[in-house]
């Protein structure tokens, strides 16, 4: 679960991507969101607005005035639910960088983690999860069927349809299940095999249509990279080795450790429409901070890990702090998702949407190989419905088409009653549980750690 749960806290981060070298600066939005937000706008602010609205104000930078445009938005009527305000100044990186300076050094407000502000407007029931997730497809948005997908996520569209079968199935379940109370009286039947064999039958036609099956069961000659990046001592060649199940690299307490480039093809679940599981290449690298190498060898090791990080089709950035320092450029479209390794011990400074994984216990490494399934899926044909689909969706809608075929495969439609009710039934349970992640009905602590953990700051 994010930790943007617990509101107490006032956040801060630049909204807006910094300006081009040498292009022309246009506007940049600084976004501040909590209970201290007006105490906050006060200190720099010549005359902070209390009200709604649209204000033309003046900011204090040191010993000068900078005229600035403040959105004001009052609980619970802004995206977070809470109080909350957008100052829109000049596009100029001393600028902007000494106003969030100044905000974040006042008591009781901090820098937002990735995601956290749409994290906080879930948690307060101003989005679904699908909408939190059309945000985060707008902002990696590329083309305009990608805006489109992007567009149907954002206006609730597909979770209407989610909750639509989820609704349908629900219905279907709670007649099995009652069928299971009264087994010993044969003439209770509340549904016969026959109608419930082509309600099921029905239901499954529609995920199947969604999801577009010959798109999704295609597979690239290319096996996806996924490549794990972080400081030295940050748990990755631990991580590394428990994810293949077997220890391939060594691990020390000792910074530096991991010298050259490790690959291993990991397996991870592979889709119930498809027999083959997904395998990507597992990479493990010498950890990269802003300090010097120990020597010459660890300079050339520390180099190959950055020359393996900007040509990887994933990114787990591993990090037992949860500060998360920068990485090496990488192209817009490459995934990153970021790891709170180590989390079985105590943290002063975490990021509010990483997710949390710990190597010794297993914890949240389920979630893990699902999101790293997520972050590599084949993007379908933007021209089909399945083009609307992001990976989580599609895997979640592929769980509960394969329960569904199992289902329907213990019914006999001739038969007087359900034969054996329990597995039909446990079977159904299963499906609506794959379709209630979608519906928002059921967000487990994994499911919202894989939603968030790619989305940027300011968000």
């Amino acid at each position: 679960m994010p930790a943007a749960q617990s509101n107490s806290s006032t956040i801060a981060a630049l909204a807006t991507a910094p300006a081009a070298p040498g292009a022309h600066p246009g506007r940049a939005i600084l976004r501040l969101a909590g209970p201290g937000t007006h105490d906050a706008l006060g200190a720099i602010l010549v005359d902070p607005p209390s009200t709604r609205g649209a204000h033309r104000c003046v900011a204090r930078i040191g010993d000068r005035d900078l005229p600035v445009l403040v959105l004001r938005f009052v609980a619970p009527a802004s995206y977070t639910g809470e109080d909350a305000a957008e100052i829109v100044t000049v596009a100029n990186r001393d600028v902007t960088g000494r106003l969030l300076d100044r905000l974040t050094a006042l008591p009781g407000v901090r820098l937002a983690g990735p995601g956290e502000f749409t994290a906080r407007a879930y948690l307060a029931g101003k989005l679904t999860l699908a909408q939190a997730e059309g945000v985060a497809l707008t902002i990696a948005a590329e083309t305009d069927a990608q805006l489109q997908a992007a567009d149907r996520l954002l206006s609730g569209t597909l979770g209407r349809t989610y909750h639509d079968w989820a609704d349908r199935l629900a219905g279907l379940l709670a007649l099995v299940e009652a069928g299971v109370d009264f087994t010993d009286q044969e003439d209770v039947v509340p549904i016969p095999p026959r109608e419930l064999a082509g309600a099921l039958e029905t239901l499954h036609h529609d995920l199947a249509a969604h999801l577009d099956q010959k798109a999704t069961e295609e597979r690239p000659d290319h096996t996806p990279r996924v490549v794990l990046a972080g400081p030295p001592n940050a748990g990755k060649s631990t991580l590394f080795n428990t994810l293949l199940g077997r220890s391939r690299a060594v691990v020390s307490d000792v910074p530096g450790t991991t010298r050259d480039v490790l690959e291993e093809p990991l397996e991870l679940p592979g889709s119930p429409l498809c027999a083959r599981p997904d395998t990507v290449t597992l990479v493990d690298l010498a950890g990269i901070d802003a300090g010097p190498g120990l020597d010459a060898l660890d300079d050339a090791a520390r180099q190959l890990a950055r020359e393996a990080i900007t040509t990887a089709d994933c990114v787990l950035h591993c990090d037992p702090t949860g500060r998360f320092d920068s990485l090496p450029t990488l192209p817009p479209s490459t995934p990153v998702l970021r790891l709170r390794t180590k989390a079985d011990l105590p943290v002063f400074h975490t990021s509010a949407e990483a997710l949390a994984v710990c190597a010794l216990d297993g914890y949240h490494l389920d979630a893990l190989r699902r999101a790293i399934a997520d972050a590599v899926s084949v993007n379908p044909s933007a021209s089909s419905v399945a083009g609307t689909v992001v990976p989580r969706h599609q895997r979640a809608l592929r769980d509960a088409a394969s329960h569904l075929v199992e289902a329907r495969a213990a019914i006999e439609p001739n038969a007087h009653a359900l034969d054996e009710p329990e597995l039909v039934a446990g079977e159904m349970r299963l499906a609506l549980n794959a379709l209630a992640e979608l519906a928002g009905d059921v967000t487990p602590d994994d499911v919202l750690g894989r939603v968030f953990a790619s989305f940027c700051v300011g968000k």
